[in-house]
């Protein structure tokens, strides 16, 4: 069936041809005014003016941010982001990702996936991070912080990226107090709070991963006042008088009442909030009882049945029970097996579930300074840096380690280079930090040059036992929040100093190559 045309009267016409120069005169002026009315918008221009240099983007994308109408660009410019992402594309993504947050700072969600990809997907063929790429990742997270400070989103991923991936927990857990000091926005799902309750549970955990129980004791204090208010809100006013009646029977000091835990997991329905709340009762009291166990000679648990705090348990084998920390002998091994290929072994008498963790880069390593306002996600393509680490079985560790392969991320274009191997029991297992505690109280080895003890001020715990190292007075126990931190992490660390005959396979590399640690 054809579709019938409408016509217009002739008159239509007319006005059509005499408003259409007034609409194109009324257009001109708006990048002049936009300029005025938005301060950023020679940041916009720039970014735009790149547009069509991008792999796969027409010229046409210059068109709307010329009329000011760059979050629609931002947005097909997502889409397009998108495309590149499933089809593996990511050198294309990045010029992408700088043009989008150019166009709309306000774009959280690019933040976030642009620092994500920046930090995880540039890969080598053994699928190794380029950690070249964490500087950018960091500073692009930094740029959406600053042009989104109202939400907890672009602080929060800061927070995990440094909790996860880069293993820096003071940098971790000052982005997670940033997001929680977030202002609330009323019809918000956090309301009346600025960031979610996980943001309580991961700076918990961050601070217990510093050596600063008592600050990890007191995040799940306020996670628990948090879930028991979620929870009463969601009881009728009888429920919650039998609640609050229970509570009588708290003695001083309690976290809360069995008798109206029991009722409140009786009376809400919302399974999710009652396994997180069950959760962190768990976790408070778990890490209540691992301090026990670690540093004090009573109320241990099966964990620790002796009477020793357990970072000075004496060997069971020894017949000199001297309550002393552990040596674990740590023997490591380099070899070159091929021209840039190397096999790093040894022994560790860390315990199952330990690693060593591997860094090979240039002697002069420094991470890139970003200019958060010329921030274009390069990388100096003369740095080589690998990173990885190698699990301990049965007191030893192997793993070869191929740098032959991807040229473009290990260089080799210096003339020296460092080796470190390095056991943290701050970013080891729990099971093992029964033995080695927080802070490596527990930890020695027989070759004193291989103890290395970091006392850079921001990485101190807390002071958890007498003799073995720290300054100030002991954790009491009690006091929560604790701000006094005395106590630096020791690590077990060897690192050595080659040359590019080394690295060749031309000359071997041996203990003599070892030198102090920085």
């Amino acid at each position: 069936m054809a579709v019938a045309t409408k016509i217009y009267p002739a008159t239509v016409h007319q006005r059509f041809t005499r408003l259409l120069p007034l609409a194109i005169l009324a257009m001109l002026p708006i990048p002049f005014l936009q300029k005025s009315l938005d301060p950023t918008v020679k940041q916009v221009q720039k970014g735009s003016e790149n547009i069509g240099q991008v792999s796969g983007i027409g010229n046409e994308f210059l068109l709307l941010p010329l009329l000011g109408f760059r979050e629609a660009a931002a947005g097909l410019l997502w889409v397009r982001c998108d495309e590149f992402f499933h089809s593996g594309d990511y050198d294309a993504i990045l010029p992408l990702v700088r043009l989008i947050t150019w166009l709309d700072p306000h774009a959280d969600n690019v933040y976030i996936t642009g620092a994500w990809h920046l930090a995880y997907n540039f890969t080598d063929s053994s699928e190794r991070s380029d950690r070249r790429y964490i500087p950018p990742a960091q500073a692009l997270l930094d740029e959406g912080i600053q042009n989104n400070f109202h939400i907890f989103d672009v602080k929060f991923e800061k927070g995990w990226q440094n909790y996860d991936k880069i293993k820096d927990y003071y940098a971790a857990a000052k982005a997670f107090r940033l997001a929680l000091e977030t202002k609330p926005i009323k019809g918000s799902d956090d309301y009346p709070y600025g960031a979610p309750l996980r943001v309580h549970h991961i700076l918990a955990h961050t601070y217990e991963k510093m050596g600063r129980l008592p600050d990890a004791l007191y995040e799940w204090q306020k996670a628990l006042e948090r879930s028991e208010q979620m929870m009463m809100s969601k009881l009728t006013e009888e429920q919650r008088k039998q609640v609050e009646a229970a509570k009588a029977d708290m003695k001083p000091g309690q976290l809360w009442s069995e008798r109206a835990e029991a009722l409140l997991q009786k009376f809400n329905k919302d399974f999710t909030t009652r396994q997180l709340r069950e959760a962190e009762k768990h976790n408070y009291v778990t890490a209540y009882q691992r301090w026990r166990d670690r540093y004090t000679t009573e109320g241990h648990s099966k964990n620790n049945p002796t009477r020793y705090p357990a970072v000075l348990m004496p060997p069971p084998v020894s017949k000199d029970q001297t309550p002393r920390p552990w040596d674990v002998a740590f023997q490591p091994r380099i070899e070159v097996v091929r021209p840039k290929v190397f096999k790093i072994s040894g022994f560790g008498n860390f315990g199952d579930g330990a690693r060593v963790e591997v860094r090979i880069m240039d002697w002069d390593y420094k991470e890139r300074e970003i200019d958060p306002k010329e921030n274009t996600f390069q990388v100096d393509d003369t740095q080589t840096i690998l990173q990885d680490s190698i699990s301990v079985r049965k007191s030893k560790f192997e793993r070869e380690m191929d740098m032959s392969k991807d040229t473009k991320m290990y260089n080799f274009s210096k003339p020296y280079y460092k080796i470190v191997l390095s056991y943290n029991p701050r970013s080891t297992s729990p099971h093992l930090q029964d033995r080695f505690g927080w802070s490596g109280e527990g930890l020695t080895d027989s070759n004193r040059s291989h103890v290395y003890i970091d006392r850079r001020p921001e990485l101190l715990g807390t002071k958890f036992i007498e003799g073995q190292g720290g300054e100030g007075p002991v954790w009491d126990g009690k006091t929560i929040p604790w701000d006094r931190y005395g106590q630096p992490v020791r690590m077990i660390r060897v690192t050595y100093k080659i040359d590019m005959e080394q690295v060749m396979g031309q000359k071997p590399i041996t203990e003599k190559d070892i030198v102090p640690n920085e």
